[in-house]
């Protein structure tokens, strides 16, 4: 079965003072598991083109295990912004574009939204807005009209409501068919409820913080869901919301892993693992 963890960020934020490195995401897929990981960087990259350079880099480093959403302020100019997301889609390959609107403040019914999902409606790709935190931009309702306005584009609600606004989640997603919920920081029994009410090929699995993975995946394992329910909140959702190419599959474990090797993959190939020089060449805004 294939797992793909749909919702997950990389690189440095000022606004949340964290940074999440390369190696802790290999880390992490690697020790729960998981097939495959789509990475965004955080609304709070000092340079978010950097930060998909950063992510494009791996994906070539790791095929068929990362893929890449682009994440950038709306608010920026505007003819900048357009630019970014296509290199991010056509020369990068990344599967999807990003509307942060607590990290970025931004009105889902804005006309700095509106770009966001004109930009993923020109290129074919669906948009990944951030709900549950910081009301009313974050408020999962707040994305239905332009759910309703761009019909023809799928929108993912990431976190679907986080837990506290989760039932609006359900509620958009039950109105509009193009929307999909994908569950980081939900509840594992609105998680089972969700899934009977909407169907599990509308429900994709997701961490948003690779120290968060293995207790998003237990959330799901704990539901004792039947098999085809599995197959499509693990995996077949996300393959088909984000059009994934070339997932690749996992080689059974080793009997013996070192625990250096477990704890830093990355390392092991040589890498240092360190963030301090990759957080010095993001020193301006893309």
């Amino acid at each position: 079965m294939i797992t793909i963890d749909a919702f997950c960020h990389v690189g440095d934020c000022c606004i949340f003072e964290t940074t999440v490195g390369e190696y802790e995401i290999i880390a992490a897929i690697d020790a729960n598991r998981v097939n495959a990981v789509i990475l965004q960087p955080f609304p709070g990259a000092p340079n978010p083109a950097a930060t998909h350079d950063r992510i494009a880099d791996l994906a070539s480093r790791y095929p068929g295990r990362i893929y890449g959403v682009a994440n950038v302020n709306p608010h920026i100019n505007l003819d900048k912004y357009h630019q970014e997301i296509e290199r991010c889609v056509r020369q990068l390959g990344f599967v999807g574009v990003a509307l942060d609107t607590f990290g970025h403040s931004v009105n889902p019914n804005g006309r700095y939204a509106k770009t966001v999902f004109e930009t993923a409606r020109e290129l074919g790709i669906p948009v990944v807005v951030r709900t549950g935190w910081g009301a009313p931009f974050g408020l999962p309702s707040a994305v239905l009209p332009r759910a309703r306005e761009y019909s023809d584009v799928k929108i993912v609600l990431a976190s679907a409501g986080a837990g506290l606004y989760t039932h609006e989640a359900y509620v958009v997603a039950r109105e509009a068919p193009n929307v999909y919920l994908e569950t980081s920081w939900c509840r594992s029994d609105d998680l089972r409820w969700l899934i009977n009410e909407l169907g599990a090929t509308r429900i994709m699995f997701g961490s948003d913080l690779a120290s968060n993975q293995e207790a998003e995946l237990a959330k799901y394992r704990s539901l004792g869901l039947f098999q085809f329910q599995q197959y499509n909140v693990f995996g077949q959702t996300a393959l088909e919301v984000f059009g994934l190419k070339g997932v690749a599959e996992l080689a059974e474990p080793s009997p013996v892993t070192t625990a250096a090797t477990a704890a830093h993959p990355a390392t092991a190939e040589g890498e240092t693992g360190s963030t301090e020089t990759s957080a010095a060449t993001e020193t301006t805004t893309a």
